[in-house]
């Protein structure tokens, strides 16, 4: 259920919002596949520290890269519902 396009809060859209924000530790799968993800995205930032110059569009970079983690992570836990 995709609980961000509904008008009201009934009782499934309640329990879609409550599983959307419960903890779910992850399965062996999803361990290794996190850390792909997250060994990739870590690689990512170190090249731009080493070639980038400091400012804020460098700033603004790394940040949507661990957002990219957050999400992907996200994904993961939740099997690409949101």
């Amino acid at each position: 259920m995709d609980f961000t396009r509904e008008t009201q809060l009934t009782p499934e859209v309640e329990a879609a919002i409550e599983n959307a924000f419960e903890y779910h530790p992850w399965n062996d799968d999803q361990k290794v596949r996190g850390g792909l993800v997250r060994k990739a995205l870590a690689d990512a930032v170190k090249v731009i520290v080493a070639n980038v110059p400091p400012g804020p569009d460098r700033t603004v970079a790394i940040r949507k890269l661990r957002e990219a983690r957050m999400d992907a992570n996200s994904a993961l836990t939740h099997g690409g519902k949101y």
